[in-house]
């Protein structure tokens, strides 16, 4: 049974670009809600596909769906435009090739009107296809209240309290003066430190509400100039943490986090770039990156002061960065040939 809305004010933003085989399925995932949202903005961007033609046929049937075009501009764009366009009191953002639950919206809005909190985060379901499904690590398996800065940003860089904004709620007025920072790749780590900064209470819960899609050719499964935007957004964090008065308390948490984040992109460009041009990579990685910030990553792990339990499996994570943050800088060509062999063993195991 769904519930009466008349007080609650929902807007919900989708941005909308290319996505005609999974639009349909996540705007009837928030149609079937218990709790039904006051809006949805659709922010269509030209598309060579029907996108479009979907998002005017649910607009006739349903006018709580709004559609606003946009330029080429991209999905920090897309949620701009549906943050000037959004009239609710609360604000949700669901990429078009997600869904979500249909309690999602209810648990979510139950939450954040019963604490009090300025945003509300739930686990996140990866979906793989229909056969398979696992549940993303980032979430406490109960209910965590954070009330101070500091807890926000330690909660953050020990994978507590994950960076992407579309498996929360927000209260709308989180949102002043704060945009999606555009032509970015990791859209939502440059925003994060501002809405941590404007927030006074956040919540997390368990439950695995929002359900994120894992397409292959996505762009976490190539690498390209766009990667380094992890770099930038390390000297974002660590300027806020500055103008702030927490970078000295949270520093080694910072390049904890950072470490992972840029592993991740050394990995990606051994893994998906061929020899030379992933030779000019790690020659940019070095120009951009002084050996210095390396043994800050390095020290870092040594000096963890673990004042909050981190997420299952964290600790070996760390380890396993450790090694091969070592690895690649002393031997960055075996690194590409080691991550070249790897993927040739699981090649062969496929067969």
């Amino acid at each position: 049974m769904k519930e009466d809305n008349k007080q609650v004010r929902i807007s919900i933003l989708i941005p909308a670009f290319n996505v005609q085989d999974y639009l349909e399925e996540c705007l009837e995932s928030v149609l079937v809600q218990t709790l039904q949202p006051c809006e949805i903005v659709l922010a269509y961007e030209k598309s060579g596909d029907r996108t479009l033609e979907i998002c005017e046929s649910y607009a006739a049937r349903h006018d709580m769906i709004k559609i606003v075009e946009q330029q080429a501009k991209g999905l920090s764009a897309a949620r701009n435009t549906g943050l000037d366009h959004a009239t609710g009191d609360f604000i949700v953002f669901i990429d078009s090739d997600d869904f979500i639950s249909g309690n999602m919206l209810a648990v979510l809005h139950e939450t954040i009107t019963r604490t009090g909190a300025d945003m509300v985060k739930c686990g996140i379901q990866l979906y793989f296809n229909e056969s398979r499904t696992e549940r993303m690590k980032g979430i406490q398996d109960s209910e965590l209240v954070m009330e101070n800065k500091e807890t926000f940003f330690r909660a953050f860089f020990h994978k507590q309290l994950n960076p992407g904004v579309c498996n929360a709620i927000y209260r709308r007025e989180l949102f002043h003066g704060i945009r999606f920072f555009e032509g970015k790749l990791v859209e939502d780590t440059f925003v994060a430190p501002h809405l941590l900064m404007a927030s006074k209470k956040i919540v997390t819960i368990p439950e695995p509400l929002y359900c994120y899609r894992q397409r292959e050719g996505s762009i976490m499964r190539t690498f390209d100039d766009r990667h380094f935007d992890i770099l930038e957004s390390k000297e974002q964090l660590k300027q806020v943490l500055l103008d702030n008065g927490l970078f000295e308390s949270l520093q080694n948490d910072l390049y904890v986090w950072y470490g992972f984040h840029l592993m991740i992109m050394i990995k990606q460009s051994a893994k998906y770039s061929p020899w030379r041009q992933y030779k000019k990579y790690v020659s940019e990685l070095h120009r951009r990156e002084p050996e210095e910030e390396l043994d800050r990553i390095l020290q870092a792990v040594y000096n963890q002061d673990g004042t909050l339990q981190p997420e299952r499996n964290y600790q070996a994570g760390i380890e396993k960065m450790k090694k091969a943050l070592a690895y690649f800088r002393s031997h960055p060509d075996r690194y590409w040939l080691k991550v070249a062999y790897n993927q040739w063993k699981k090649s062969r195991k496929n067969i």
